[in-house]
């Protein structure tokens, strides 16, 4: 406290004032206000009308509440006491309530107390939502009540009080809600519960996501399950042409072998068929009514790998159906499983198949039990397992289970024999799918022979209908054929390719032959036949008339004229 008489001396200050003006009453006893306080501070807390008033300012670094009262006498005026309150810790208690306060309701999570008796302390604003009320309506009310009035269902709190300990459980509440809450109890040093804290988190639209998540899977099963028939159905109708001596080799072993239950490793390059001499051994074997289930596994990602072979139970990982999956493998029951690209199962993987394999039994991701299965395996690769096995990159016991009938395919370019008949297979099929009338030239039959075929069987069926459906003419001439196979390089055609020892006048002779009847089809006279194989045009002359080259269409008059 601070007297200042009607001239604006100093008359007292007591010991508070001292403490927080900083001075001693000694030193400003008698001198003006203005000397103890600053003079703006002063014009600012005097009232002018003569009234007390009431300030917060700022002395010395603190906050402080100035309460000022005007004294007056018998005589009139006769000065004023200052009341001055230190507020700086009140302040700072407001300010981080009100920093609590801003906290409490701007968190996503409700956040709901009771006291010790069950009773309704404190709501932060997301509560609202969830009970469709004003937080102040539902501050006071008992658990219980809120319970009974449906605001949510079932109590948290209830069970905390009756356990005595963390509870977490699903609440739904009156407006439509579900909940994730947990009631942690706060006790006090005798032991009593003295607030319960509860955290609730709304969970509908995960649930709803779960949902549509649900259906989703089950929309991408029902394709899954599409597409498996499908692949079968065009597998079983598609004919394995074997004209050559080593694929009649490979039928009559996959024949053979159909008719047993031993496990079957097919290899071979990319495009030699694998998929369909698998359909080929269970087609004819004694499961040919059960499934045949096609696995690639190098196409299903790694992490889904295993819920996608092996299946899985309700609640096995999160996103899981609730009432689990059968694994591929497990819908093959009765049937054949193919896996194709077996080499690329992940290590951890491999030993669950081997396991299978030998025990005839599967355990699902999350499962408990073992399931029995009767299925026949068929796998498929082509890479080098023997030595990915010697690097550790495939397991040797597995290998050896899968490897009891090796069956091998030969690429397309060590079988010749096969390929003017499978040429003529794809273009019968492209003729009945496209309504077309379309055939291949002998010339263009002879260069596609000598074609290495990188893609194999693919390839060839590839090219038959790119040729097919982009030529105008229903002849298909090697003007047409795409210039990387009449350009290719090495064991590919426009080149030297040896395919068996004969003698060498045989071959000179049998490679000019081609060479004149190959710059016959592409030069439109002799003189530019000579210019493209480097020779004379009467050396051009003489080979024509020895191999009996006859161009044919617009061409013949000039190589006529040109010869005579």
């Amino acid at each position: 406290m601070l007297l200042v008489d009607a001239g604006g001396r100093v008359e007292f200050l007591n010991r508070a004032a001292e403490d927080l003006l900083g001075v001693e009453r000694s030193a400003v006893a008698g001198r003006q206000i203005g000397d103890v306080l600053p003079a703006a501070l002063v014009e600012q807390l005097w009232p002018q009308d003569g009234s007390p008033s009431g300030r917060k300012v700022e002395i010395n670094g603190r906050k402080v509440a100035v309460q000022v009262n005007p004294l007056v006498g018998e005589e009139g005026a006769g000065g004023t006491m200052l009341v001055l309150q230190d507020i700086s810790l009140c302040e700072s208690l407001r300010e981080a309530k009100e920093e609590l306060e801003a906290i409490f309701n701007s968190s996503y999570d409700e956040i709901y107390v009771v006291d010790g008796e069950g009773y309704t302390r404190r709501v932060n604003k997301i509560g609202e939502s969830y009970y469709g009320v004003e937080v102040e309506k539902i501050i006071g009310k008992h658990y219980s009540e809120m319970e009974e009035e449906g605001y949510f269902n079932p109590s948290v709190s209830r069970r905390v009080f009756e356990e005595r300990r963390r509870v977490t459980m699903v609440q739904h509440t009156k407006t439509g809600k579900t909940l994730i809450v947990t009631g942690n109890p706060v006790f006090d040093d005798s032991g009593r519960i003295t607030r319960i804290v509860v955290n609730s988190r709304d969970v509908s639209e995960l649930i709803n996501l779960k949902q549509r998540l649900e259906d989703t899977e089950q929309l991408v099963d029902n394709y899954r399950r599409l597409v498996m028939y499908l692949r079968q159905e065009k597998l079983e109708n598609t004919e394995i042409i074997a004209a050559s001596p080593q694929m009649k080799q490979v039928l009559d072993l996959v024949d053979r072998v159909a008719q047993v239950d031993s496990t079957i490793l097919i290899t071979g390059e990319s495009g030699v068929g694998k998929g369909v001499v698998a359909s080929r051994i269970h087609r004819l074997s004694k499961r040919h009514k059960g499934p045949f289930i096609t696995i690639n596994c190098g196409a299903i990602p790694e992490n889904l790998l295993e819920s996608e072979l092996f299946g899985y139970e309700p609640g096995a990982f999160t996103g899981a159906r609730r009432e689990g999956k059968k694994g591929l493998i497990e819908m093959g029951d009765g049937g054949t499983v193919f896996l194709d690209e077996v080499a690329d199962l992940p290590l951890n993987l491999q030993v669950k198949l081997l396991q299978v394999i030998q025990e005839k039994k599967l355990m699902r991701v999350g499962g408990s039990q073992q399931i029995a299965v009767n299925v026949r395996f068929i796998a498929a690769t082509n890479r080098d397992v023997q030595k990915m096995v010697r690097e550790g990159l495939f397991r040797e016991d597995l290998y050896y289970r899968l490897n009891v009938v090796p069956v091998t395919i030969p690429p397309l370019r060590y079988r010749k024999e096969d390929i003017v008949p499978l040429i003529e297979h794809f273009v019968n099929k492209f003729n009945l799918k496209y309504d077309m009338n379309k055939h291949f030239s002998p010339e263009v039959l002879d260069v596609l022979v000598k074609y290495h075929w990188p893609g194999n069987v693919r390839e060839v069926e590839n090219l038959v209908e790119r040729l097919m459906v982009t030529t105008d003419s229903n002849l298909i001439e090697t003007v047409h054929i795409p210039d990387y196979i009449i350009n290719s390089n090495g064991e590919l055609p426009g080149r030297v390719y040896v395919l068996g020892i004969c003698p060498l006048k045989q071959a000179v002779d049998e490679v000019e032959r081609q060479l004149i009847m190959l710059a016959s089809q592409r030069c439109k006279t002799t003189y530019e036949m000579a210019s493209a194989l480097q020779v004379n045009q009467s050396t051009i002359v003489r080979k024509i008339q020895k191999y009996r080259v006859h161009p044919t269409g617009s061409k013949q008059k000039k190589f006529m004229k040109n010869t005579k």
